[in-house]
């Protein structure tokens, strides 16, 4: 018995998973910097310390990859962003990271779909 294409098959697939990984990297460090663009634009700007504070951090081990984007403006014991972001019982909630995590989510996903199935 012979399968058809078998050599082809193996070898799109070889290239596939040497590839998609690197793509999937480079679509999450890309879209982890977008965000973090998108939520400093909507952070609510007195002195900047917030602006300033907004950080991404991309971990990696081989099986996954996160990328975060986050904004502790720690004021002694006071995290600034946080509250900021969550309102406290004077200040309403400004939710800066959940809308640029909105603006974000369908076009990450749109675009990992992309990557995982054309490679």
């Amino acid at each position: 018995m012979t399968v058809k294409g078998a050599d082809e098959f193996r070898r799109a697939m070889q290239l596939k998973t040497m590839t998609v990984p690197a793509k999937v990297k480079a679509l999450i460090m890309e879209t982890t910097a977008s965000t973090q663009q998108q939520a400093m634009r909507l952070e609510p700007v007195k002195t900047g310390f917030l602006r300033r504070s907004n950080k991404t951090e991309i971990k990696e081990s081989p099986l996954w990859i996160t990328g975060t984007v986050y904004a502790n403006a720690y004021n002694k014991d006071f995290n600034y962003g946080y509250a900021q972001e969550n309102g406290t019982r004077y200040i309403k909630p400004k939710l800066f990271m959940y809308q640029a995590y909105n603006a974000h989510k369908e076009i990450y996903k749109a675009k990992l779909k992309a990557v995982l199935m054309n490679g």
